[in-house]
């Protein structure tokens, strides 16, 4: 079987912020993202606990999105730009493996 290569970028956000990540991937040119809600956990501003039920802004969400190399370069530039703004995110980069190369752009 034939595997191919491609990113997997992941972002750890507000759920306030949740609409600008998603426009932000799809003015990139992703084909798709997937939306993880009441992420929680503990890091260096401490415990981050899943509030409320679904749709509540005030906890957090993970956008993850599988693209090319190109695209994930302009998700990039614009989540940078988030970051200039004090926006608070995690971002995650990971190469995967995909079975279908034109499913992810």
């Amino acid at each position: 079987m034939q595997l191919f290569t491609k990113k997997r970028v992941s972002v750890i956000v507000e759920g306030s912020y949740k609409d600008a990540v998603v426009e932000l991937i799809g003015d990139s040119g992703a084909s798709g993202f997937t939306i993880y809600e009441g992420i929680c956990g503990k890091g260096r501003h401490g415990m981050k606990k899943s509030r409320g039920g679904v749709g509540d802004l005030s906890g957090n969400v993970e956008v993850a999105t599988i693209t090319s190399p190109g695209v994930t370069d302009r998700i990039l530039q614009g989540l940078q730009q988030m970051m200039d703004r004090g926006i608070m995110l995690v971002v995650h980069v990971a190469d995967v493996q995909v079975i279908r190369d034109r499913h992810f752009s």
